[in-house]
């Protein structure tokens, strides 16, 4: 099959599914934004994370501080920008370093969150768009039984069809979207969880190790 004639196809398929294809396009094309720039974001917010961590524990472990400031001053990774915020607060005083990781942690778990609760609600509303169209479908067909007869085979079709083609778009863009919120939600665990032990262990080395 040609190019041409599978993008015919394809929009003869989007033709038949009806005005609730339109709703389920939208949907599409929001997650698959989402989605890329979730895979961006993520990506760059735990690139080189464990090397860096690894480097400004040692440089605060020998009294370098201040290359340990400058080392993290600009990653673009979410556990530097925790070491960075319990540097600071060992620095100038005032707020606690622990404090300082909790509150830079709380920050940074707000922004890997971002966008994740559209995925969420794409992937329960898709079906439900589907089921919809479903619905309509089926009253188009009954209504066209109950003015034609059984006679007009084609007519009774198109609802049946319409009925069919949402219904099995709305899984089509509701399954990928569960899959990507699912994966994107493990990985903002792990990131979370690498921010709280790395923040709470540079603070507790910065305060003499009792955290205060």
């Amino acid at each position: 099959m040609s190019a041409l004639a599978a993008n015919s196809a394809l929009i003869e398929y989007f033709v038949r599914g009806g005005g609730w294809m339109w709703a389920l396009l939208i949907c599409s094309v929001v997650a698959m934004t989402v989605i890329i720039y979730k895979l961006i974001a993520l990506w760059l917010a735990g690139k080189g994370a464990r090397s860096l961590q690894a480097a400004v524990m040692a440089l605060v472990d020998q009294g370098d501080r201040e290359g340990a400031a400058e080392l993290v001053a600009d990653s673009s990774t979410a556990v530097g920008a925790v070491m960075k915020s319990v540097l600071l607060a060992s620095q100038n005083g005032g707020e606690s370093p622990r404090e300082a990781a909790q509150a830079a942690g709380s920050a940074e778990l707000g922004v890997l969150e971002s966008g994740l609760p559209i995925l969420g609600t794409i992937a329960n509303v898709a079906p439900l768009i589907g089921f919809l169209g479903t619905v309509s479908g089926m009253i188009r067909a009954f209504t066209a039984i109950a003015e034609a007869g059984l006679g007009e085979p084609g007519i009774v079709a198109g609802g049946i069809g319409e009925a069919l083609i949402t219904t099995a778009s709305g899984l089509i863009v509701a399954i990928p979207c569960f899959i990507a919120y699912s994966f994107f939600t493990a990985r903002v665990n792990s990131v979370a969880l690498n921010m709280e032990l790395a923040g709470t262990r540079l603070a507790n080395m910065v305060s003499g190790g009792n955290g205060e």
